[in-house]
Formats: C-alpha cells, sequence, structure tokens
C-alpha cells in the first residue's frame, strides 16, 4: 500500500461516514403499509465499528437522508453520534471537529455520492467505496475493495488501526492474537 495512504490513515483520530451507499448497497426498500423504507446493513462493518471503539476511535454516521432505523442501528453499535437529514454535511462535520476538538487531518471520512464531495475536500484522510461514482472517487486518496454495503467501512477502520499501531488491540480484545508473537 502507498506509504502516503499510510500516513494518512495513521493521523487519524475520528472516523466519519455516510450511510446509503457506504454502509448499505444503496437500494431503498418499500413495502405497502410502511411509514418507513427498510436498509440492510452489514455486520461486517458492525465489527468494525466495535474494533474502532476498542482502539478508542470514535465513529459518526452523517446521512442526508432521514431515518429511525439508523439510529436504532447506530445505538446497537456505540457509535458516537448519528446525524441524519443532514442537507450540509460539510458544516455538520466542521461542527463535529470543533465540538470535539479534531483537525480536519484528523478525520476520515467514507464517501460515494456527490453530496460526500464537500466533505471529502476537507478531510485528511478522504475515502469513497468501490461503486462510488467517478466523480467521487476523484477526491479520494483511498478508494476500498470492498462495495458499500458489504464491508467497506469495515476495510477502512482495519486499515487506519493498522497504520495507528493498534492491531494487537483488537486481536487481544477478541482472542484471536497468536500467543508465540
Amino acid at each position: 500500500m502507498e506509504d502516503k495512504i499510510i500516513l494518512k490513515a495513521k493521523k487519524v483520530r475520528a472516523i466519519l461516514t455516510d450511510v446509503d451507499g457506504v454502509l448499505t448497497d444503496g437500494s431503498l426498500y418499500y413495502a405497502a403499509g410502511m411509514d418507513e423504507h427498510f436498509k440492510a446493513f452489514s455486520v461486517y462493518d458492525g465489527v468494525g465499528v466495535k474494533m474502532a471503539n476498542i482502539c478508542g476511535i470514535p465513529v459518526f454516521f452523517v446521512s442526508a437522508k432521514k431515518s429511525s432505523l439508523l439510529h436504532k442501528r447506530a445505538s446497537e453499535l456505540k457509535v458516537k453520534e448519528c446525524y441524519d437529514g443532514i442537507e450540509n454535511k460539510r458544516d455538520k462535520v466542521s461542527e463535529i471537529a470543533e465540538r470535539y476538538g479534531f483537525g480536519f487531518d484528523e478525520l476520515a471520512y467514507l464517501g460515494d455520492d456527490i453530496v460526500d464531495i464537500q466533505v471529502l475536500k476537507i478531510v485528511g484522510f478522504p475515502v469513497a467505496v468501490k461503486n462510488a461514482f467517478d466523480e467521487v472517487k476523484s477526491h479520494a486518496v483511498y478508494i476500498t475493495e470492498r462495495r458499500g454495503g458489504e464491508g467497506a467501512l469495515r476495510e477502512v477502520i482495519e486499515l487506519i488501526i493498522k497504520a495507528r499501531g493498534d492491531w494487537n488491540k483488537v486481536l487481544d480484545y477478541f482472542g484471536g492474537k497468536n500467543e508465540t508473537t
């Protein structure tokens, strides 16, 4: 992996992510009689958020679409904060950075669509998922191997944790560390 990517990942103190198209495959499911659409989230991303929590890296969800299901998932995963219905993501990310004392160079952001470009331009580690639109990819320093909804967030979290030298914390927690190493 390119040194530039590792250096940017190593600086990350917080991870912010879009939802539809990143934590999901971008599909919205509707059924007769339902007031709200439903979504499918990857368990791989859920484990990734747990890994970030173990390593003290807060995760924030920032979605343009309103969804009570997103808040339910965020609560299950113990994400730091969950925002939905956000039209201006750049302002929200700036507010989060100021509130928690993060420099923009210490933030990772994952996106897939044109609404995410405004944030990708200001963060230190801008990431596009594999299925992102080309215009979005042109603003990323890293493009995931996995598609949105298939563990792309987990991939990025592992990359960041390893770049920071914290991978053994994760292995110790899950009991996967080889005792002979």
